[in-house]
C-alpha cells in the first residue's frame, strides 16, 4: 500500500521544487531590476554634482529654442557630456528633443521625432540603390580606374559608383600630374570614357549661370 503513494510523493516534491525554482527566479528577476533602479538614481545624483546648470534653467533653454511644452527632462552623460535631455511638445503637436550642455547651457542638438529614422531610411535606400548599380555594372571598380589613368595619367583620389540620366557609370576623379583634380565619368558596361571634366570648368559654368540669372533679374 505505501508503494501506492510513493509516485503521488515525489511529484509532489518535484512539482513543490519546480514552484520553488520559479519563486526563486521571479525574485532573482525583481532584484536585478530593482538594482538596476538603484544604479540608476545613483548615476543620477553623481551628474548632478557634476552639472553647473541647474534642470529648470536647462528647461527654460530649451523652450527658447523651441516654443512649447516641456514633457520630460533626463540628465545624460553622451560621449562624456553631461546634457540635459529635454522633450518639448511645440504648437503644432510636433515632438522635440533638446539637448543642453549641463555645464555651459549651450544647447548642442534639436532633433524632431522622425528626422532620425528619415535619416535611417535614407541610408538604407542609399545602400539598396549601391547594390542595383553593382548587380547591373559590368566593370569593376579597379577596372574603371584603369580606364580613367590611361585618360588622365595621375593619382586617384575617389571612385563612385552611380546613376547619371539612367546610365549605370563610375564618376573617378583624378589629381593629374599638374596637380588639378579631374573627373573622369566611364561608362560601368561598356567602359568608354563618357565625360572628362576638371573641377575648376564645374566651377565656371555654375558661375556662368548665375551670372545670367543675375543679368535677367537685372533686366
Amino acid at each position: 500500500m505505501k508503494k501506492k503513494f510513493l509516485v503521488p510523493a515525489l511529484a509532489v516534491t518535484v512539482l513543490g521544487g519546480g514552484i520553488a525554482g520559479s519563486v526563486l527566479n521571479i525574485s532573482a528577476f525583481a532584484t536585478g531590476n530593482a538594482q538596476t533602479e538603484v544604479s540608476q538614481k545613483e548615476e543620477q545624483k553623481q551628474l548632478e554634482k557634476e552639472v553647473k546648470v541647474t534642470k529648470q534653467e536647462g528647461i527654460d533653454i530649451a523652450l527658447k529654442e523651441v516654443n512649447g511644452e516641456a514633457s520630460h527632462i533626463e540628465l545624460e552623460n553622451e560621449d562624456g557630456v553631461v546634457i540635459y535631455s529635454v522633450e518639448i511638445t511645440d504648437d503644432q503637436g510636433q515632438k522635440h528633443e533638446v539637448a543642453v550642455d549641463a555645464n555651459t547651457g549651450k544647447v548642442l542638438k534639436v532633433e524632431a521625432d522622425g528626422e532620425e529614422s528619415e535619416n535611417e531610411d535614407g541610408e538604407e535606400n542609399d545602400k539598396e540603390e549601391q547594390k542595383r548599380l553593382e548587380k547591373e555594372a559590368i566593370l569593376t571598380k579597379e577596372e574603371s580606374i584603369v580606364i580613367a589613368l590611361k585618360q588622365v595619367p595621375g593619382k586617384v583620389k575617389d571612385a563612385a559608383l552611380e546613376d547619371e540620366d539612367g546610365i549605370v557609370v563610375f564618376a573617378v576623379d583624378v589629381i593629374d600630374e599638374k596637380g588639378h583634380e579631374q573627373e573622369i565619368v566611364v561608362d560601368a558596361k561598356s567602359g568608354e570614357v563618357l565625360k572628362v571634366e576638371a573641377d575648376d570648368e564645374e566651377d565656371d559654368e555654375e558661375d556662368d549661370d548665375d551670372d545670367d540669372e543675375m543679368d535677367d533679374d537685372n533686366q
